[in-house]
């Protein structure tokens, strides 16, 4: 994914989480659903494997599930993290998704921001703000109020664009009818066709010879990519706050307790596990201890995430004066973690701090434990 896509994500992700007003909010579990004459004058965050809203939220809407589905009416927001979203209803304000498929039959009255697999704007959609995404395929066939930027395998754009539009894509096809009032600027291997008249200002084509960042989360395998291995830690940490509540909660709460201690403390238990395993491997009967052991280093740097996204999301929760589960709040705080350690250049940094911290975290709390067992005679 490009710098600016990247920039763009954080920069929305955050101010959707900062600007949430604290007042009440409902939480729905998977049971539930929002009936056709429900009316929730809330903010409602609900959680399940389908989601149907079909009535009206008068406020924001956060879901993860596998489907959310809204042919109902949206007075705020919708953030949702799903295997496919359908809106075919309306949403007053913005639309922040990260799916697998994303449907708009609907209305959206602000802009539209969206990680996906296959995405389609129909042309019975409107979309009022700026379009921004990053794609395996787009079909953009409504019409959009203002700009469109993004990335995609494949691009086919119809309706009109108010604004400007710019893209980069492997292929883009432009349909008979299509308007846009601004410019067009795309990066593609293979210029397009585009119709007399279609563009009011100037059409600017730029070859794209090859990536330009090889590493980076660009193209819908990435995209995806990025979307399971979001999930697959979230799935894991939800297994191991279910088995171990409150260890889990405990190593947490013990993050931002000497923060720089708790750093120093996993930079030294990793670079230990490391160099250990080395001199195990070094002897022959040795070797089976040194395995076990690296094999547990590497298992610490992959849970690190862990404890941290769950400290991550309680300051967030406890930030806008609201109580949530712990499993709500490691949900977004791994969220929110994932697209801190995805930026280019400072994300391996903010990796390592945020891995080492929350190491140095899971040594203190077991310290404490042992030391508080021992006080109580229990070892």
């Amino acid at each position: 994914m490009t710098n600016r896509i990247l920039l763009y994500t954080l920069i929305i992700t955050m101010l959707l989480i900062l600007s949430i007003p604290a007042s009440a909010f409902t939480v729905l579990q998977s049971d539930e659903f929002v009936g056709v004459d429900t009316v929730i004058n809330d903010d409602l965050y609900i959680f399940g494997d389908d989601i149907i809203i079909q009535g009206t939220v008068l406020g924001d809407i956060l879901a993860c599930g596998g489907l959310l589905d809204i042919p109902g009416n949206v007075t705020g927001d919708v953030m949702a993290c799903a295997g496919t979203v359908i809106i075919n209803g309306n949403v007053e304000d913005d639309v922040r998704v990260c799916t697998g498929t994303l449907i708009v039959n609907g209305n959206v009255g602000g802009d539209l921001l969206v990680f996906g697999g296959n995405v389609v704007v129909s042309d019975d959609a409107n979309i009022n703000g700026d379009v921004i995404f990053s794609s395996g395929q787009m079909e953009l066939i409504g019409d959009v109020g203002s700009n469109i930027v993004g990335e995609s395998g494949d691009v086919k754009l119809a309706g009109e664009v108010d604004g400007n539009v710019k893209l980069k894509v492997d292929k883009l096809t432009v349909l008979p009818g299509t308007k846009i009032n601004g410019m067009l600027t795309y990066t593609s291997p293979k210029e397009a066709i585009i119709p007399p008249g279609t563009v009011t200002k100037d059409i600017n084509f730029i070859e794209k010879v090859e990536y330009e960042n090889e590493d980076g989360m660009i193209g819908s395998f990435s995209v995806i990519l990025w979307f399971i291995k979001y999930l697959a830690m979230l799935v894991i940490g939800l297994l191991i706050l279910t088995l171990l509540p409150n260890r889990t909660e405990a190593v947490a709460r013990t993050i931002p307790d000497r923060v720089l201690m708790n750093l120093a403390m996993g930079f030294l238990l990793i670079v230990a596990g490391f160099v250990g395993s080395i001199l195990l491997f070094l002897t022959v009967i040795g070797i089976p201890l040194g395995m076990m052991l690296l094999f547990m280093t590497f298992a610490v740097l992959y849970g690190a995430k862990l404890f941290f996204g769950l400290w991550l999301g309680n300051v967030i929760f406890s930030r806008l004066g609201r109580e949530t589960k712990p499993w709500i709040n490691m949900a977004l705080g791994l969220f929110v973690l994932f697209i801190l350690t995805s930026l280019p250049w400072i994300g391996f940094w903010i990796y390592l701090l945020v891995t080492f911290i929350a190491v140095g975290g899971l040594f203190s709390e077991k310290r404490r434990f042992y030391t508080e067992m021992k006080e109580k005679d229990m070892l």
